[in-house]
Formats: C-alpha cells, sequence, structure tokens
C-alpha cells in the first residue's frame, strides 16, 4: 500500500518543532526527538487514510509557519506539499461524485 511521510530537515532548531509536535502527534516527547536527531520520518500516512492526510497536511503547514524545511514522500520518491493537497482534493471531489451518483440513483 502507498505512503506518505515527511522529515523536518535538519536544521538545528528543532527545539521550535518539538512541542508542536508533540501536541499534534501522539508519540512520547522521547520518540519526536529521537526522529528529529535521526532524521526519520515524523509522521507516516497510508494515502487511502483521508483523515490522516488532513491531519498530515495540517501538521506540516503549521511547522512551515515555523520555518521548518519540510522533506515530503510518496513512499521513497521526493514529492512537493501539493502533491499531498491533490491527494487530499482528489479524495473529496471523489466522495462528491460518489454523492452525485447516490443522488440520481436514489432519486433524492
Amino acid at each position: 500500500m502507498a505512503e506518505i511521510k515527511f522529515k523536518i530537515s535538519n536544521d538545528g532548531n528543532e527545539k521550535k518543532y518539538i512541542l508542536l509536535l508533540k501536541k499534534r502527534m501522539n508519540c512520547p516527547l522521547s520518540e519526536i526527538r529521537e526522529r528529529l536527531h535521526n532524521n526519520d520520518y515524523i509522521d507516516i500516512c497510508n494515502l487511502e487514510d483521508i483523515d490522516g492526510l488532513q491531519h498530515m497536511n495540517d501538521l506540516i503547514e503549521e511547522l512551515k509557519k515555523k520555518d521548518a524545511k519540510i522533506e515530503l514522500y510518496e513512499d521513497d520518491r521526493i514529492v512537493e506539499t501539493d502533491f499531498l493537497k491533490n491527494i487530499i482534493e482528489s479524495h473529496f471531489d471523489t466522495e462528491r461524485y460518489l454523492q452525485e451518483i447516490d443522488d440520481k440513483l436514489f432519486g433524492e
């Protein structure tokens, strides 16, 4: 199953991001510190998990406001953050289309 994940480039400002990450993620502070220190993926999400993708997008936007340099990956390929936004929008477009079909089929 395809995944999207991100890292924060080691820029010496990790302390600026730790509290935000702790607040927005369900993992211990020590694990967040270790991920940042080891340049590991901060978050990983299945491309079919719309709620997870939205959460990731919101987190990335907040981190960017703190000047974090984000490296976003689809599996092992680096992608732009617009890629994540396009996936989310595609999910919503599909959902709207399916709702229209249901409405037509069931006469709403």
